[in-house]
């Protein structure tokens, strides 16, 4: 399997194992939900899949220098997000905003899934909590895989993020004591700073805020009236549109146009019912043979 993957360029991978996972079709529904959700409607620059991402995460985490089963962890850790990723969490609100985890035990003991996994001798309850996965998954601030990968993959696709920047980053990543750590302070300053662009221009935004509270008002009216079925959720984006579109329910089609025709004076005067998660990080830097934090760093260096 090769590929020219938008951030890391040309990758191969050969175990067929991990090919069959990829070629799941549990998997490869991930292919049909973008990564942007609804605001992909609004901004088609915004291509970027699920599938494109969780491959991206595996990638990476093999580049760190992951055991197998944390990069096949990589692989399936977005396997239950809904169709338009999280559209859902502005229907079925949580302060993480990460209802997709509460399915994943269900996606995971899909028959194609649970075939795949028993070639590599693993069984789904090995992977319903990513957060054993010390590289694939931390917390905010820290850095992770997941992070990383949808930081560049984004800011690549929506220009925020150039080549140069996204290698020299990329390059400069380290692991020491379980932790990715940037190597210097200047690049561990650079994704920090464009990490805040990133959130402040594209995934929380007004605009994002307004293009998922119209959608989701939009999926609201689809399941109060019977029009969609909280279960066609687990399909895709183009499943769950069908539904919207063919629907002739006029709320629901103002909704829609409302995104795909998007007006930035439309949002004056606009309330969300709920505010998107904001992101932001603090980059590990190598300091000797540990690990301190930019902004301890920072403080330091101010200090003196």
């Amino acid at each position: 399997m090769r590929w020219i993957d938008r951030v890391y360029g040309e990758v191969t991978i050969d175990d067929p194992k991990v090919v069959g996972l990829i070629e799941s079709p549990t998997y490869q529904r991930l292919y049909r939900i973008k990564q942007a959700g609804p605001s992909a409607f609004s901004f088609p620059l915004k291509a970027v899949t699920r599938g494109e991402h969780s491959l991206g995460v595996f990638v990476l985490l093999r580049k760190l220098g992951a055991n197998l089963q944390e990069q096949v962890a990589g692989l399936l850790h977005d396997l239950s997000h809904t169709a338009f990723s999280h559209a859902v969490d502005f229907v079925i609100s949580s302060e993480e905003q990460d209802y997709h985890e509460t399915l994943k035990p269900q996606f995971l003991n899909r028959a194609d899934i649970k075939q795949a996994l028993s070639a590599f001798g693993y069984v789904p309850e090995e992977f319903y909590d990513d957060s054993i996965y010390s590289l694939l998954e931390r917390p905010l601030p820290w850095l992770c895989a997941d992070r990383l990968d949808y930081f560049f993959r984004d800011g690549l696709a929506c220009g925020a993020v150039g080549r140069a920047a996204a290698d020299r980053m990329l390059e400069d990543l380290r692991v020491v004591e379980e932790t990715i750590a940037f190597q210097s302070v200047g690049t561990a300053r650079e994704a920090r700073d464009l990490y805040a662009v990133m959130n402040r221009d594209w995934w929380a935004s007004p605009t994002e805020a307004y293009i998922y509270n119209e959608f989701a008002d939009a999926l609201r009216e689809g399941l109060s009236t019977g029009v969609l079925q909280k279960e066609e959720l687990l399909e895709d984006d183009a499943h769950v549109t069908a539904r919207l579109r063919n629907s002739g329910n006029a709320l629901i089609l103002a909704k829609l146009d409302r995104i795909t025709q998007f007006q930035p004076e439309w949002m004056v005067g606009f309330t969300p019912r709920v505010v998107p998660k904001n992101r932001w990080i603090d980059p590990p830097v190598v300091a000797g043979e540990s690990i301190q934090r930019l902004s301890d760093l920072e403080e330091q260096v101010e200090a003196r």
